[in-house]
């Protein structure tokens, strides 16, 4: 049996030093990506038919892009953080004791359904827009049958890499606007952009509840109603 060389550089030092952005990142080579959420809003909504028709707009436009592109599925664990942190800023501002109860009694209701559906997925469609001109392989027969050995070089664009990824991810992005899709594609916020790659790189913590951040103490109520002012006579 042939001997197998175990890979010495781990993930964090093949991936080196990862500056995130609003839509963006940029690798330690210098090279930056940008990355599209094509994800439809909701799947349910659609049946075989749309479905598959939606799948063919996104095809036709990504296969006549003039740019380099790739497409990424990923499954992700669901993610309630953004809905829990609303209803902790929104029991901070209950105005009675009874609204406050009945938000806290929903936040409950929904980290336990949570809980219970932890291990559940759900697909996130990403488009990745690098700052690397498209490969044009050479015409002819050697072409087609190798393309990836005979024009499998890296060229970077000129200028600045994250201006030419993200103008390249918004000249897609108009081409996708056109399919109608509400609401339509957008670039991922660097939150967002964070969570993919914990939830690419780390699975364990991805799936687990530890980033729920804790809800801050709640404000003392007056429960009972204030005392009328003396009238002075």
């Amino acid at each position: 049996m042939p001997n197998r060389t175990r890979p010495t550089a781990s993930v964090q030092e093949a991936l080196g030093s990862i500056t995130i952005g609003e839509g963006y990142l940029l690798r330690a080579d210098g090279v930056a990506v940008a990355l599209i959420d094509l994800t439809p809003p909701d799947l349910r909504l659609h049946d075989a038919t749309s479905l598959a028709r939606l799948l063919d707009a996104y095809t036709h436009v990504l296969c006549t892009c003039p740019d380099r592109c790739s497409l990424i599925t990923m499954a992700v664990p669901l993610d309630i953080t953004p809905l829990i942190q609303t209803l902790g800023t929104a029991q901070q501002r209950a105005p009675d004791f009874r609204s406050y109860a009945i938000l806290v009694a929903l936040t409950d209701s929904l980290q336990h359904a949570w809980a219970a559906l932890v291990h559940l997925r759900t697909v996130r469609w990403v488009v990745a827009v690098p700052s690397v001109a498209p490969e044009t392989p050479p015409a002819g027969m050697w072409g087609e049958l190798l393309p990836s050995a005979i024009a499998g070089q890296v060229t970077r664009l000129p200028g600045d890499p994250v201006s030419e990824a993200l103008t390249r991810a918004r000249r897609l992005l108009g081409q996708l606007a056109t399919l109608g899709v509400e609401p339509g594609p957008a670039l991922l916020p660097a939150a967002a952009i964070r969570l993919l790659l914990r939830a690419a790189l780390d699975p364990v913590a991805a799936e687990s509840q530890q980033h729920l951040i804790a809800l801050d103490a709640p404000r003392p109520l007056q429960a009972t109603a204030p005392e009328a002012p003396h009238v002075r006579r």
